[in-house]
């Protein structure tokens, strides 16, 4: 009987482990499709770490009790051992010293900065990053425009459309370009700019936000907090709509932002910014097939961007052409001055 029992018992929770397992593996499939056409069932991209760590859990559970069975979840892991780098990468190796052909770029949703303080922290970082280009989302339309004081102190150039702006210390070769996308209030541009004699493509963008207003944020966060079934129902239900939602109007937008990129395969290109998606989607596997991930060469660690009302997550990138090495990638997360943190990269140009 005591036998019988034990075999029933290992056969459960395989049986959980496989479909966590199967469920994982769809996580990262769904990577392949466009969440316009899947929007709901897109949303289990989301679940990628802690479908993850219940499979590390499940190798802990069979190395303790039954190690024959430990493939098992480390098979699981293996099939989407690149997507585990993607979502958290590894470095080994020291930053090397910057080189004269170093590009310093720095992508920073700035939340709409109003008060003296955040503005104050918000130049300050600026002032000691000493970036060569500096793409900011979420900026008002007047913001540089009030503050020429500040830029009369600095050699940027400045391009600007809408809530998006672009600071160059190289010379803009064109005027934005806009891309046109389905959206609600969100938008994406691009410029050309003078690179040492080279013209690089530059994409800024705010990619669909999900809308959550305040209170919705603040029920998500007591639903975690302090759970009961009737707020997490409700609460899921309208945190699954919104999210499916913007990710159906995300799905769009970066199908128009790849068909630009790949419509300048032959220049350099470098596209970043506030995509609100995690490694795990559609978004972001999408761009990194056409350029390589910044933070995925040369980051460490999940490097959540956004973590307030219990949202820890990574959603901005920069993302380069392969005629560029990224040779640093940090997350700033000293500044404040915004609900996101600044991605810093370091780019080195490929010696042919």
């Amino acid at each position: 009987m005591k036998e019988l029992v034990k075999r029933i018992s290992v056969s459960l929770i395989l049986g959980a482990n496989i479909c966590t397992i199967l469920l994982l593996w769809l996580s990262v499939a769904l990577t392949w499709v466009s969440p316009s056409l899947l929007p709901r069932l897109s949303l289990i991209t989301l679940a990628f770490p802690l479908l993850l760590a219940a499979d590390a859990l499940f190798l802990a559970f069979w190395l303790l009790f039954h190690p024959r069975l430990a493939w098992v979840p480390l098979a699981g892991m293996l099939l989407v051992g690149s997507y585990i780098l993607d979502y958290s990468p590894i470095r080994l190796k020291s930053d090397p010293q910057p080189t004269d052909s170093t590009l310093t770029i720095v992508s920073y949703n700035i939340g709409l900065v109003k008060d003296k303080e955040q503005k104050a922290e918000l130049f300050r970082f600026l002032n000691t990053a000493d970036a060569d280009i500096v793409c900011l989302q979420e900026i008002g339309t007047r913001f540089l425009a009030k503050h020429q004081d500040w830029l009369d102190t600095t050699a940027y150039h400045v391009l600007q459309t809408s809530n998006i702006a672009v600071l160059s210390r190289h010379p803009f070769l064109s005027d934005t370009i806009s891309i046109h996308y389905p959206t609600r209030s969100n938008h994406s541009m691009a410029c050309w700019i003078d690179l040492y004699g080279d013209s690089l493509l530059l994409i800024n963008n705010h990619l669909e936000s999900n809308h959550f207003s305040p209170e919705e944020k603040d029920d998500y966060t007591n639903a975690i907090t302090d759970p009961d079934r009737q707020s997490i129902r409700t609460s899921s239900h309208k945190i699954a709509g919104k999210l499916s939602q913007a990710a159906a109007y995300r799905g769009a937008q970066t199908d128009s932002i790849c068909a630009l990129i790949s419509r300048n395969a032959h220049h350099t290109v470098i596209a970043c910014g506030d995509l609100n998606e995690t490694p795990i989607s559609y978004t972001y596997q999408r761009l990194a097939r056409l350029l390589r991930s910044a933070y995925r060469e040369a980051g460490q660690g999940p490097g959540f961007t956004y973590t307030r009302r219990s949202f820890p997550v990574r959603i901005d990138h920069l993302f380069h052409s392969d005629d560029w090495t990224c040779t640093s990638c940090r997350i700033d997360r000293t500044v404040s001055a915004s609900d996101h943190y600044p991605i810093i990269v370091r780019l080195t140009k490929n010696i042919r």
